[in-house]
């Protein structure tokens, strides 16, 4: 199985990353192609709105950093989406890649039926950490994200880990592993 991890928090030690790693581990199999990629690191911009994707081309036209996860993500069987909430919100990393992710709908998405250019059967798993320990507190911002996904033709499913800020998942919360472990066993 193809695995995209696209990380958009600034650590690469995050917790939201360990939620994804463990959240591969539990999957069936150990012959995975997994490919991390650390937004942080990357030099690209956010969408042009150009529409060029729309009107010249299949997929973004920006040549950046981003063009090789924009197609790795494309190419997995399963990507997983992982970030942390900083003040109310995924950080701005992901979202100038899901800002891109724009390329991946049709021309007429807004009335085909089959609105999104990937295949279909393609896997999206979103892992959130958040500070605040209420686990709904930012509910509406990811049934967004999962909606908009899922119009593309993804299969999504979310995991949020509240509560966590500096504290390392493996000591301050493990269950958190567990269970971001058997949300992913039943993709």
């Amino acid at each position: 199985m193809k695995i995209a991890i696209i990380s958009g928090s600034p650590r690469l030690e995050a917790n939201s990353v360990k939620l994804a790693e463990a959240a591969i581990a539990a999957l069936p199999g150990n012959a995975h192609q997994i490919e991390k990629h650390f937004l942080n690191q990357l030099r690209f911009r956010g969408c042009q709105g150009c529409y060029s994707c729309k009107t010249k081309t299949e997929f973004c036209v920006l040549k950046d950093d981003l063009t090789k996860v924009l197609a790795s993500a494309a190419g997995a069987d399963l990507t997983i989406l992982c970030s942390p909430i900083y003040i109310g919100e995924i950080t701005g990393q992901l979202k100038c890649f899901i800002d891109r992710t724009y390329s991946w709908f049709k021309p007429d998405f807004m009335t085909n039926s089959v609105p999104g250019r990937l295949p279909s059967g393609k896997k999206l798993l979103l892992v959130i950490t958040q500070g605040n320990p209420d686990p709904k507190a930012y509910a509406p911002n990811i049934a967004a994200y999962s909606g908009y996904f899922a119009n593309q033709g993804f299969k999504v499913s979310s995991f949020v880990a509240p509560g966590l800020t500096n504290a390392d998942v493996n000591e301050s919360n493990p269950q958190f592993l567990k269970d971001v472990a058997a949300l992913a066993a039943e993709l």
